[in-house]
C-alpha cells in the first residue's frame, strides 16, 4: 500500500513537472515570432527578387524591400501586430527586428531610403523596447503612436499621442504630439489646416484609414477567441502553485481586490512571474480603445501589472497610456468608459504619486465641448496630490468643472 502511495505522488510530481516544461516549451519553442511582408496590389521586390502579390514572406534584418508602380501597397505585418505600410515607388532597409516570445522586449528600425510610410505600433513598449525609424539624419523614437513619414515632401504627421524626433548630426531633440505636421528638414511645425488641405495626401489617408479598421476588426476577433480559451493545465496547475491560483483568477477577471490580497502574499519572484505572464497577455489587449466592450479587461490587466510592477519606467509608460485613453474618451465625448479610466488612476494613486507627469501635456482639455458643464470637482480630490507637478493645475480643475452633466456616475455620487 504505501508503495502505491509513493507511485501516485511520484506520478502527480510527475505530471507538474511535465505541464510546467511542456508550457514552456510551447511558448517559447513552438510560436512562431518571425516578422512577415505582404503585396496588396501590383508589384515589389525584395532585395532585387520580385515576390507574388498576396503572398507571405519572412522580413530580415537587412532586407531591402522596394514597391514599384502606381498604387503598389506592401505591408510589413511586425510579430507583435503593428504594421508598417509601404505605398508605391517607396523603399526602406530593415535594420533590426528583434522582438521577444512574451513581447517583452521589441526592438525595431527601418531606415527610409524613398518616399513614404505610415506606421501604426499595437504594442506597449516597455524599458528595452523601441520602434526607430530613420529618414536622413532624423531618427523618430517612437514607443506607441501611429504616424507618417514622408521622404520626398520632407514631413512626418502624427496621428495618435506623440513621437520623439532626434537629429542625429545635431543631437537637437523635440517631442511631436498629435495633430502637429513637422519638417522634418527644419524641425520647425507646419499650420495644420494647410498641411492637411495642401500636402498630406488624401489618397493615402483613405487608404490606411480602410485598412487600419481592418487590422483593428482581425485584432478583435483575435482577442475575442483568446478571452474566451480555458486552458485546463491551468486549472491543474492553480490546485498545487499559489502564484499559477493567481494566474487562473487573472485569466477569469476575478474580482480585482482579492485578486490583489493574494498577489501581496507572495515573495517577489512569483510576483515577477506574474507580472511577465499578464504582461505578455496585455501586448494583445493594448490596441483597444475605449469605445471597445473589452476595455475594462484592458484596465483589469493594467491593475495587476501596477501591483506586480519592478521597474519604475515601465509603471510610467502604462499611466501615460492609460492619460491618452482619457484623452481619447475627452476627445470623443464618449464619457461612457471615463470613470472607470479615471478610477484606475485614483486606484494607483501611490505609484503615480513618485512620478512627475503633467496631466496638460497628455490630456487636451481645449477638446471638451462646451456643452459639458458644472461640477466634477468632487472626483478630482484624489489626483490632485498625484498631478501636483502640473504647471497649471487650474486648468484640471475647470476641465472637471466642464463635464458633470453626461457623468451620471458622478452625480449619484454627490447625491448621496
Amino acid at each position: 500500500m504505501k508503495n502505491l502511495k509513493n507511485k501516485f505522488i511520484f506520478s502527480i510530481i510527475f505530471l507538474i513537472l511535465f505541464i510546467i516544461w511542456f508550457e514552456t516549451y510551447s511558448f517559447y519553442s513552438i510560436r512562431d515570432t518571425k516578422s512577415y511582408i505582404t503585396l496588396t496590389d501590383w508589384k515589389w521586390f525584395i532585395d532585387e527578387k520580385e515576390l507574388i502579390i498576396k503572398e507571405r514572406e519572412v522580413v530580415s534584418v537587412w532586407n531591402i524591400i522596394k514597391t514599384v508602380w502606381d498604387e503598389s501597397i506592401a505591408v510589413i505585418e511586425w510579430w507583435d501586430s503593428s504594421i508598417t505600410r509601404l505605398w508605391w515607388n517607396t523603399e526602406v532597409e530593415i535594420k533590426e527586428n528583434n522582438i521577444s516570445s512574451n513581447l517583452s522586449k521589441i526592438q525595431i528600425s527601418l531606415n527610409l531610403i524613398k518616399w513614404k510610410t505610415r506606421n501604426n505600433l499595437v504594442s506597449i513598449f516597455w524599458k528595452e523596447s523601441y520602434f526607430k525609424h530613420y529618414v536622413n539624419d532624423i531618427e523618430a523614437w517612437v514607443r506607441w503612436t501611429t504616424f507618417e513619414i514622408n521622404k520626398e515632401k520632407d514631413y512626418v504627421y502624427v496621428e495618435n499621442h506623440e513621437i520623439k524626433l532626434i537629429n542625429t548630426k545635431t543631437s537637437k531633440e523635440v517631442t511631436l504630439s498629435k495633430e502637429k505636421p513637422m519638417k522634418l528638414s527644419t524641425f520647425t511645425l507646419l499650420e495644420l489646416q494647410e498641411f492637411l488641405l495642401k500636402i498630406k495626401d488624401k489618397t493615402w489617408q483613405e487608404i490606411n484609414k480602410k485598412m487600419d479598421k481592418e487590422l483593428i476588426s482581425s485584432l478583435k476577433d483575435w482577442l475575442t477567441k483568446q478571452l474566451k480559451e480555458n486552458n485546463p493545465i491551468d486549472f491543474i496547475l492553480s490546485i498545487f502553485f499559489q502564484k499559477y491560483s493567481v494566474l487562473y483568477d487573472i485569466n477569469a477577471f476575478k474580482d480585482i481586490e482579492n485578486v490583489k490580497n493574494k498577489i501581496n502574499k507572495l515573495n517577489d519572484s512569483d510576483k515577477k512571474y506574474i507580472y511577465d505572464k499578464v504582461f505578455s497577455r496585455y501586448q494583445s489587449i493594448n490596441f483597444l480603445t475605449p469605445e471597445d466592450e473589452n476595455y475594462d479587461k484592458k484596465l483589469y490587466y493594467k491593475e495587476i501589472l501596477l501591483a506586480t510592477s519592478y521597474d519604475e519606467k515601465n509603471t510610467e509608460s502604462l499611466i501615460k497610456n492609460s492619460l491618452y485613453d482619457i484623452n481619447d474618451i475627452v476627445s470623443s465625448n464618449n464619457l461612457s468608459k471615463l470613470k472607470d479610466s479615471i478610477d484606475f488612476l485614483v486606484n494607483n494613486k501611490d505609484q503615480i504619486d513618485k512620478l512627475n507627469i503633467d496631466f496638460n501635456k497628455y490630456v487636451d482639455t481645449s477638446k471638451i465641448p462646451d456643452s459639458l458643464k458644472d461640477s466634477m470637482i468632487k472626483s478630482l480630490e484624489p489626483l490632485k496630490e498625484i498631478f501636483k507637478n502640473t504647471p497649471d493645475l487650474e486648468n484640471i480643475l475647470n476641465f472637471w468643472e466642464k463635464i458633470k452633466d453626461k457623468a451620471w456616475w458622478l452625480i449619484d455620487s454627490i447625491k448621496q
